[in-house]
Parts: C-alpha cells; sequence; structure tokens
C-alpha cells in the first residue's frame, strides 16, 4: 500500500494532528464537564479526519475526478431538493392560513432542512442508478 505524501495531504494530518491536539488540552486543563466533553469531540473528529487521510493518500489522484455526467446529476438532483422545500413551505403555509395554526418558521426549519438533505441524497442515488 503506496501512499503518497504532497502537500494537500500533509496539510491535512498537520490539521488533525492540531484538533487532536487542541482537543486533548481542552481535556487535559478544563475540569469543567461541557469543556471535557467538547474536547472530546474533537479528539473523535481529529482521529475520523486522520483515518480520511491515510485512505485519500492511498489513493491515485484521479481516482477522485469526476466527469460532467456526475457534475450534471448532482445539480439535477440540487434542483429538484430545492423545489421539494419550496412546495413544502407552499402546503405548510397555506394549512396554517387556512387552519390558523400559528406555525413559525422556526418550528419547520430543522425538519425542511433534514427533508432537503435526504431528499438530495435520495435523488442523487436515484440518478446515479439510472444513468440519465
Amino acid at each position: 500500500m503506496k501512499m503518497k505524501l504532497d502537500k494537500k495531504i500533509l496539510q491535512f494530518f498537520a490539521m488533525s494532528l492540531v484538533i487532536i491536539l487542541w482537543g486533548m488540552s481542552l481535556i487535559i486543563f478544563f475540569q469543567t464537564k461541557q469543556v471535557q466533553l467538547f474536547g472530546t469531540g474533537m479528539v473523535l473528529s481529529g482521529i475520523i479526519l486522520t483515518v480520511m487521510g491515510l485512505y485519500i493518500s492511498t489513493k491515485p489522484k484521479d481516482y477522485f475526478l469526476r466527469d460532467e455526467r456526475f457534475v450534471r446529476i448532482k445539480e439535477k438532483a440540487g434542483y429538484q431538493a430545492l423545489l421539494i422545500i419550496i412546495i413544502m413551505i407552499c402546503i405548510i403555509h397555506s394549512i396554517d392560513l387556512f387552519w390558523k395554526l400559528n406555525i413559525l418558521f422556526k418550528d419547520i426549519a430543522p425538519l425542511l432542512f433534514v427533508v432537503g438533505m435526504y431528499s438530495w441524497f435520495i435523488l442523487k442515488w436515484y440518478y446515479e442508478r439510472k444513468g440519465e
């Protein structure tokens, strides 16, 4: 297993090492439970970045290059996910107007975000399988 060690990969590993060290210093020097949990999260994210860097460094450079077909699929899935979100906003607003439910945007924003992200992932997967 040959690893490539170019400038970008080394910067990636340095960034993950700094995140791990920062998290360890938060765990060691602060006695507050919340800060220690945040430090633990930083350490875990640094470890995940290190694993990702190891995976990326073992692949050839042209392995991650996408052609225009994948760019088109992502655009099409993004446009349709946006349309799904807009339609959901219109339906929820209409329901709120007719039945006077007093729905606030801050109450439905997380739902719209989750629906938008999942619809984008599902549509992207669908168009990649379909072959367009």
